[in-house]
């Protein structure tokens, strides 16, 4: 960001954080905190496709490298989200009540109040600083192999402490990655979409490695889940089978859609070099996909209060100031046009473009 938009990063960051000290209670957490994961899984999605990209190679990353550094610095506003949910740990999840349920003893010290704020502090001040250095450092290579190497891990275990400990009991070791694959596919799928429909958008030619890698994510969310699912029927314990049955019923009609707009999205993308308006069309569905999946996993409770009128408000409002900080800091970022031979053009006010080197 530029010297001039820090100020009102800071001020932005500094009303979130004290809006939702006052909103974010009663009726209004739940949303609160749906808005958060949501917003969580873009920030860190894109974050893990910069450091991928860049591994894998400048070029590939290219055509939505502005669109995904611009979602990765969002970062700091994921952190004053995040600081109202840490002054309801009790309201959100059951093992921080007085009264909460016994714990196997390991489970107990992991999920004690002080030791996951700790850790949920440590995932985003990492994060913070991660998308930083991603997004200034010369040495994009050094830096990434680093950053993957930090991202795998606390990705996942973000996962499995503000999502999977909602449901002490219940445990499962493929929750974390499955979650973590979700959120790199919707991050993946919302750059693409964007960078299509800018007025430059780039070619079709150049949008082929991410057309694979966006057909190829969502085969692997497809066959995640599924044998997340087989497992537990295989197993047919009743503690296993509980976390499925609460999310039956009425609930049911998110999943299908989430399947549904799933597979059209892979038949769409299985012929190679598909045109603009189809990988437009295929990334929607694919966002369309992440967001009921989204709500079926977050459960009937997050659901139920998102859809009240307040909750609608604060999802609506939290989505509003996101997506205006990410138009800013994407405003900023240079424009990388190695599709067309040229050198990544400089917007006024941004910082030097870099180019990827290798350290």
């Amino acid at each position: 960001m530029t010297t001039r938009i820090r100020p009102l990063a800071v001020v932005a960051c500094l009303a979130v954080g004290a809006v939702g000290a006052w909103l974010a209670e009663g009726r209004a957490l739940e949303p609160w905190y749906l808005a958060f994961i949501v917003l969580a899984g873009f920030c860190s999605g894109s974050l893990g496709l910069l450091t991928i990209g860049h591994l894998l190679s400048e070029e590939w990353l290219a055509p939505i490298r502005s669109e995904a550094e611009a979602a990765a610095l969002t970062a700091p506003l994921l952190a004053a989200t995040a600081l109202p949910l840490g002054l309801h740990l009790a309201e959100l999840y059951p093992w921080a009540e007085a009264a909460g349920p016994a714990l196997p003893p390991g489970r107990d010290a992991y999920l004690g109040s002080a030791f996951f704020v700790l850790r949920a502090v440590l995932y985003l001040v990492l994060w913070n600083a991660l998308a930083v250095w991603i997004a200034r450092t010369p040495h994009l290579r050094r830096a990434s192999a680093i950053a993957v190497a930090l991202l795998a891990p606390t990705m996942t275990l973000a996962a499995n402490d503000w999502v999977l400990s909602r449901e002490p009991l219940w445990w499962s070791s493929l929750f974390g990655f499955g979650f973590t694959v979700n959120q790199l596919l919707a991050a993946l799928a919302g750059a693409i979409l964007i960078s299509l429909l800018r007025p430059e958008h780039p070619t079709p030619e150049r949008m082929q490695s991410l057309e694979r890698a966006l057909l190829t994510l969502a085969l692997i969310v497809l066959w995640t889940w599924f044998a997340h699912f087989l497992i537990v029927w295989l197993a047919n314990l009743p503690d296993e089978s509980a976390w499925y049955l609460a999310r039956s019923g009425p609930w049911l009609w998110l999943l299908a859609v989430a399947a549904l707009t799933l597979v059209a999205a892979v038949a769409m993308l299985v012929p190679p070099g598909v045109g603009r308006r189809t990988m437009i069309a295929g990334s929607a569905l694919l966002l369309v996909q992440h967001a009921a999946h989204m709500l079926w996993l977050l459960g009937p409770r997050v659901s139920g209060a998102a859809l009240s009128l307040s909750g609608a408000a604060v999802l609506v409002g939290l989505a509003f100031v996101w997506g205006a900080w990410f138009v800013i800091a994407l405003r900023a970022r240079p424009t990388y046009a190695e599709e067309r031979g040229e050198p990544p053009q400089r917007r006024p006010g941004t910082t030097s473009p870099r180019l990827g080197s290798s350290a």
